[in-house]
């Protein structure tokens, strides 16, 4: 049977996109290569036709969740005033549906403690990945200079995922939308 010429490609992208949400939702030790690729409705057989290492596939899964956060933050700061992108930025990630749904929202507020316990290489990767995602989106960040761009950028994204984490914890929605709410609103008083 021929395939188009793009089938690899597409198949290859299918898997990074389906493994960005399992590792989101079940975390980088969760699920195994198999069960990743069933969920692309692949067997394991065919993962090395497209992966040298499972650590490839979690660092191209978490590039792309990356990715997504970015053009979700960025089509919300396109669409604010002058001035006030950082603003729709922080209203849009501090929503019960991306707290609610671990496998489409923050790859860091999901997975960093386990990022933290990576191998090296697989680390560095990821970090890479998290510097590009903050240098896409420094323009946005309040400030008259680069450096507290910068800074904002640490104060303002260091507090959004520390306010998922702490609201996921929650079984309550009523108390995780609270915890939401006051750090959105701290943080839209506080630039």
């Amino acid at each position: 049977m021929r395939y188009a010429s793009d089938h690899k490609a597409r198949t290859h992208q299918r898997i990074v996109h389906n493994a960005s949400r399992q590792l989101r939702a079940k975390g980088l030790n969760g699920p195994a290569v198999s069960t990743l690729m069933k969920a692309s409705g692949l067997t394991h057989g065919g993962f090395y036709k497209h992966f040298g290492s499972r650590d490839d596939l979690v660092a191209e899964a978490i590039e792309e969740s990356l990715q997504e956060l970015r053009d979700r933050l960025v089509t919300a700061a396109e669409e604010a005033r002058p001035a006030e992108g950082w603003k729709a930025m922080v209203r849009t990630y501090l929503t019960l549906e991306l707290c609610d749904r671990a496998d489409q929202g923050c790859p860091i507020a999901a997975l960093a403690p386990d990022v933290a316990r990576t191998p090296p290489a697989l680390r560095q990767r990821i970090v890479r990945a998290v510097l590009k995602l903050r240098e896409e989106l420094l323009d946005w960040m309040p400030g008259r200079t680069s450096n507290e761009r910068a800074a904002n950028f640490l104060a303002i994204f260091s507090s959004m995922v520390g306010a998922i984490v702490i609201a996921r914890t929650m079984p309550d929605p009523a108390v995780r939308q609270t915890i939401l709410h006051t750090v959105r609103d701290s943080l839209l008083r506080s630039f």
